[in-house]
């Protein structure tokens, strides 16, 4: 039987996805030095096939997976040693490249992580210069509708995650999990 076209695209960018997921599993592991890392081959070639489903294939497409798996990549490392790496950002930064209309990026990029900034700057260790530093170059990548919508997004699931399944209140958490999970709803349905 052959395939049409855009099944085959779509089977082929989900198996290639997953495999970068392994990779990014391994990478992740040696990088953290935990074991706490998981999910990640399947959580990489779910976000390929909801933009693949979403988009089909092409420029966008590869975009937002990419913006995906950086942000995954995010996401466990900062539940895995509690911090965002300085080269997360940059590589959003490359990411929002492949399609940048510069002014919105460019606004994106100073106004949306400016609310973080201002609790850093109010409340000493309220919010990390790498959740600061993330959300600046989600910024850049969504713009600025998108970024206070990715923002108020991820603050939320992390403010109703909290209340409902953690016991502990005056422990840290990591946040980027719940940033990532926004933008890239904002990419997706904003």
């Amino acid at each position: 039987m052959i395939w049409p076209m855009e099944l085959h695209s779509f089977c082929i960018g989900v198996s290639a996805s997953f495999l970068c997921g392994m990779l990014m599993d391994m990478l992740l592991k040696k990088l953290t030095g935990s074991d706490k890392v998981r999910y990640v081959a399947l959580l990489s070639a779910a976000v390929t096939a909801v933009f693949m489903g979403a988009y089909g294939t092409g420029l966008h497409t590869l975009a937002c997976v990419l913006f995906g798996q950086v942000l995954l990549f995010a996401a466990e490392y900062d539940i895995a040693t509690r911090t965002v790496p300085d080269y997360v950002p940059v590589l959003i930064l490359l990411v929002g490249l492949v399609e940048v209309e510069f002014v919105p990026a460019f606004l994106g990029l100073i106004l949306v992580p400016l609310p973080f900034l201002a609790a850093a700057l109010i409340r000493e260790r309220s919010i990390g210069g790498g959740d600061i530093k993330l959300m600046g170059a989600c910024g850049f990548v969504l713009g600025v509708r998108r970024g206070y919508a990715a923002l108020m997004l991820g603050l939320f699931l992390a403010v109703a995650f909290q209340a409902a399944f953690v016991k502990k209140k005056d422990k840290g958490f990591a946040l980027a999990p719940y940033l990532a999970v926004g933008c890239l709803l904002a990419r997706l349905i904003v």
